[in-house]
């Protein structure tokens, strides 16, 4: 749920021009979309350590 949030919330200051270069959040998404991925791995490893 957060992720969808954090996107829209990125892709609007995208849209606005809310900074000098909005192109710039193009790295900025991509990175978070990364460690979103890295995170939900590492809370599933942990969940199943607990069991």
């Amino acid at each position: 749920m957060r992720k969808r949030e954090t996107h829209r919330w990125l892709k609007l200051i995208q849209r606005v021009p809310l900074i000098k270069k909005p192109e710039l959040l193009d790295d900025i998404l991509q990175e978070t979309e990364e460690l979103i991925k890295i995170f939900v791995t590492s809370i599933k490893t942990a969940e199943k350590k607990q069991k």
